[in-house]
């Protein structure tokens, strides 16, 4: 009598191989730790990309920015009646850019257009006794052509007795058309009140920037 071979019999050639469950596992395993680690390799990649074009994209709007503006600095920090110079600093932030020549006391513009205007004065205190019993009035008029028919910008620091010591600053902005070949001027004006007071030349300044080459004469048209 024959002894029948069961299919899963080891001795039956046509069984199957046995599988082994931890080489299943250790496959699977490996599999979500490598879908794991080229998942944080394109993440990485992503956010390195795009940080990549947002820098690229800043410094390329700062250079158009800067080619189109100017940010001077008060030269001397002594209150004196005349004509104010500007200087630039050796902060990143103050420059000329090339839609200007910057000629002695004068700013000239070399592209015409609307340009946003702003100035600010802020002035420091240099002896606090002394200014405690000053009074008088400091003014800034920003001129375009020396013209007083073409003031831009005004700007006035009251100055009272006082017990206590501030640091009073004045802003001032505007929206103005200006031709090719003007040249912005700032005129300063001091009482004879004012002996111990300053600029503070990190705080005054006077800026210009480009907005638009939109010719005011289209508008009558």
């Amino acid at each position: 009598m024959s002894s029948s071979v069961r299919p899963e019999d080891p001795e039956n050639p046509k069984s199957p191989l046995p599988r082994c469950r931890c080489l299943d596992y250790c496959l699977v395993i490996s599999l979500v730790l490598l879908t794991m680690v080229m998942g944080s390799i394109c993440a990485f990649y992503m956010a390195w990309e795009r940080q990549h074009l947002v820098s690229t994209a800043e410094a390329q709007l700062k250079m158009d920015l800067q080619e189109s503006s100017a940010q001077l600095l008060v030269d001397d920090a002594r209150l004196n009646n005349g004509i104010l110079n500007w200087t630039m600093s050796r902060l990143s932030d103050h420059f000329v850019g090339q839609y200007f020549e910057q000629k002695e006391q004068k700013l000239e513009i070399k592209n015409p257009g609307f340009y946003s205007i702003f100035s600010q004065i802020t002035l420091k205190c240099m002896d606090d006794i002394k200014c405690k019993n000053e009074e008088g009035e400091v003014s800034l008029t920003i001129l375009n052509n020396i013209d007083p028919e073409e003031t831009l910008l005004k700007l006035f620091i009251i100055i009272k007795k006082s017990t206590t010591i501030t640091q009073p600053a004045s802003f001032s902005k505007i929206i103005r058309h200006l031709r090719s070949g003007d040249k912005i001027t700032a005129q300063l004006k001091v009482s004879k009140g004012i002996e111990n007071w300053q600029f503070d030349r990190e705080h005054s300044v006077l800026g210009l920037s480009w907005i638009s080459d939109y010719s005011r004469d289209s508008t009558h048209e």
